[in-house]
This record gives structure tokens, sequence and C-alpha cells, in this order.
């Protein structure tokens, strides 16, 4: 929730009631969601927990530098405010994963948040 404060600090007021289609809902509540998951977990963050074993808690570099991924991806669809707010969800969904070694967990935490963005903000 942190991190939707940060998006609607950055979001203009003009944007605040425009709804950009079922389509576009879909797209950002289902279809993104898994596929970003699918590449961030079962890819990347995978790939760096098995050569960085180094934790801080419940935190591992792995997930770190996932998060950062993740965010600095965000950058080519959305203003850096918005991108670096995807930061803080990121860690969670990763340690989610780490936690439950399901997709089906990450995947669906990260639609739930993506739902609550749009519905806040009614912008993708």
């Amino acid at each position: 929730m942190p991190a939707l404060w940060l998006i609607t600090l950055a979001t203009p007021a003009q944007f605040l009631l425009r709804w950009p289609g079922t389509q576009v809902f879909v797209l950002a509540v289902v279809v993104l969601p898994l596929l970003e998951e699918i590449v961030f977990r079962l890819g990347v963050h995978d790939w760096l927990r098995g050569r960085i074993r180094r934790r801080w808690g419940p935190l591992s570099a792995a997930n770190l530098l996932t998060a950062v991924l993740f965010a600095g991806a965000h950058l080519l669809a959305h203003p850096p405010a918005w991108a670096l707010a995807t930061f803080f969800p990121a860690l969670v969904f990763g340690v989610l994963w780490e936690r439950h070694a399901r997709l089906w967990s990450p995947a669906s935490v990260h639609a739930f948040y993506n739902l609550i963005y749009f519905c806040c903000l009614g912008v993708v």
C-alpha cells in the first residue's frame, strides 16, 4: 500500500477518472502479472538465487536484485516515480516466491496489486 500512496502522489489529477477499457483491464490484471512473474520469478529470481546465496533476514540478495530489475523494467512504460513504486511490491512477490515456490502465490498477489492500482487510479 505504500507504493500506491507514492503512485497517487505522482499521478496528475486529469488521469484519475479515465477508464482505459476492458481489454486494458484484462491485460493489466490478468495477463501482465502472470507474464511478469514468469519472467521475473521463474527466470531472473531463480537464476540469481542459484548464484547468490546472501540473505538479510527474510530478504535474499536474489530478491533485492530482481526487485531492482523489476522496477527498472517498469521505466519502459511508466514515469520514474511509478516505476520506483513497483520496487516494494516486487520484494513482496519475491518473498512469496521463495516461501511457497508456487507461481500462483506471487502472480495472484501481483494481480491484486494491479487491480487496486487500476481501480484507484483508472490508469495503467
